[in-house]
């Protein structure tokens, strides 16, 4: 007989999700039902919360707390204008294999969604025995009381993202990088009437790199959740468990740190940069107000009926494993709006195409925009390819041929990422192919040409070219410069691009496209998941803050220097690798 399992959910977020179709998956499991937790805190505990951050931060934590809940209700309005709605669309169609929200997992698995309201009222205790479950599942919750968690057969299970009994509490992953930990666990226990303290059914552990910060380690933590949580099912199906009670001692449960505490970590891991609430609120406000103002939709206006001009969009990584705060990674959600938008706002234009009208000197519709990825990331082919397949876009990818079907590790990574990227192999590259992709050349090692000899920046160009001529059987006739900036494109190697067969070259550090653009210096904005999908369109529109400061201020030398050969140019945005 299947073991008939409830689920008992703080809240609909990806990680919750994953933990259940995770158990969803496993053969002599009957899912029934998902209990939601949506009750409000009451007035009475808030205000004892309040109090309890006011000791342990001081009276600026009202401030503090007032400026994070601003910076947070602008920045969800400027989210607003491309809704979660219209996103989660996009990611439905590019992967129809998963489950976006508790309602694609009932539509899968056959689950019931209830909102239970406090799941320790008499509600949700009256619903959850009616339901003749055999196990809950505990996700997120509130602290449950035995007249919840004790009504299942066999009781219910917590997924915990810390080892017990050192790390009971929360939030997971901080206090271990707080306390210098080489190692964080994941943990599947017994719930009892403490927090934290129920038997040991399964147990896991992820390293800790020295590039890891909170939200990278998190990441960490939530993949290995979803596995230990199915094991730990597996075993209670099979009758092979065998808890193990926590080993006795003080050990008091984590609770969120205190600024103070958030401060040192920072101080601790200077790779760690969390976005500044003012500087998110201000940024927010500026995007909010250039918008709803009409200044947006006059500019707008303005360069369809003027500008014959373009824009290439440069990305790198799109996956949802790097901090948001990772210049070099987009998240899928973050990505679908972006391509959402460019859809709905923008005439998209293919690399060959682009590089003909600049070579014939015919208009360019305005302002068209090529979508661009740099290095050899496989994630491009697994997460890119679906979503822009979805809104009907393309794009080129320049790929540096040596990671090409190899587990090599770019520099930038080493130094910087505490995960390995997967490189593309020569059969996706095939497939991006025949999806629509176009290929350019990256160097064979993602090497600065700026600073190495003459003749290894010359085979390192030429190579690349032959070798991914071998691997896709097509002409190579694009080529961008690792890094991207002016000290890494020298002057003398254009001639070895275009002995390499290549008629243009693409750099990194920003401006727009137009008829007296270079061929061998077209210029790319950078972006990622710290661009809303609002911010990047100003970013296009030329509307931004530190664009308009760069006009008034006569434009850096950079720049000047450049707007002889570009048309409508701005400051660059964040560069390439």
């Amino acid at each position: 007989m299947a073991l008939r399992v409830v689920f008992l959910a703080g809240s609909d977020s990806a990680s919750t999700r994953a933990s259940i179709a995770a158990v969803c998956r496993l053969e002599g499991v009957e899912p029934v039902a998902i209990l939601l937790d949506t009750a409000r805190p009451s007035f009475s505990r808030r205000y004892k919360n309040l109090r309890r951050n006011m000791r342990r931060n001081g009276a600026s934590f009202i401030w503090h707390r007032a400026l994070a809940a601003a910076s947070n209700m602008v920045g969800a309005a400027v989210e607003n204008i491309f809704p979660s709605k219209d996103t989660k669309r996009v990611l439905k169609r590019a992967f129809p294999e998963e489950c976006f929200d508790f309602g694609d997992l009932a539509g899968r698995y056959g689950l019931k969604i209830i909102e239970a309201g406090n799941l320790n009222s008499s509600f949700a205790a009256e619903t959850l025995a009616s339901l003749h479950a055999d196990l809950g599942i505990v996700l997120g919750t509130r602290v449950l009381r035995r007249g919840t968690f004790g009504l299942p057969k066999l009781g219910s299970i917590n997924l915990h993202k810390g080892a017990v009994p050192q790390y009971r509490g929360m939030p997971p992953g901080f206090w271990e990088l707080f306390n210098s930990e080489t190692a964080a666990g994941v943990t599947v226990h017994n719930v009892d009437d403490s927090l934290d303290t129920g038997a040991v059914i399964a147990q896991s552990q992820v390293a800790i790199s020295p590039l890891d910060t909170p939200e990278t380690l998190l990441n960490k933590l939530h993949a290995a959740g979803h596995r230990t949580l199915a094991e730990a099912v597996s075993k209670l199906r099979d009758g092979t468990t065998a808890p193990r009670a926590q080993a006795k001692g003080d050990h008091k449960a984590y609770t969120a740190p205190t600024r103070k505490q958030l401060a040192e970590l920072r101080r601790r891991l200077p790779h760690w940069c969390p976005p500044s609430p003012m500087r998110e609120l201000l940024k927010n406000v500026w995007i909010l107000a250039i918008y709803y103002s009409g200044v947006f939709a006059l500019a707008r206006f303005y360069h369809r009926i003027r500008d014959n001009r373009g824009a290439v969009i440069l990305y790198h990584r799109v996956n949802d494993l790097a901090s948001p705060q990772d210049a070099l990674t987009t998240n899928r959600e973050r990505f679908a709006g972006h391509m959402l938008m460019l859809a709905r706002w923008y005439k998209l234009i293919g690399t060959r195409n682009l590089v003909r009208s600049l070579r014939e000197g015919s208009s360019l519709p305005a302002t068209s925009v090529a979508v661009h990825f740099d290095d050899c990331y496989r994630d491009v082919y697994q997460n890119a390819c679906p979503i822009m397949k979805s809104c009907g876009v393309t794009g080129t990818a320049f790929v540096s041929s040596g990671f090409v079907d190899t587990d090599l590790v770019f520099a930038h990574d080493r130094q910087k990422s505490p995960f390995h990227f997967e490189n593309l192999t020569a059969r996706e590259l095939t497939y991006m192919l025949e999806g629509g992709f176009e290929i350019g050349a990256h160097t064979v090692n993602h090497v600065d040409l700026g600073s190495i000899p003459i003749p290894q920046a010359e085979f390192e160009i030429a190579e690349s070219v032959r070798a991914l001529t071998r691997i896709t059987g097509n002409p190579i006739t694009h080529f961008s410069f690792p890094f991207g900036r002016e000290a890494n494109i020298r002057e003398e190697l254009r001639g070895a691009v275009r002995n390499a067969g290549c008629d243009c070259i693409f750099s990194a550090y920003g401006g727009f496209v137009g008829p007296a653009t270079d061929l061998y210096d077209i210029p790319r904005f950078g972006t990622s998941s710290m661009h809303s999908p609002l911010a990047l369109a100003l970013e296009l529109e030329g509307l931004t803050l530190r664009a308009i400061s760069g006009w008034l201020r006569g434009r850096p030398k950079v720049q000047a220097r450049r707007s002889k050969r570009v048309a409508g140019e701005v400051p660059a945005a964040a560069g390439g690798r």
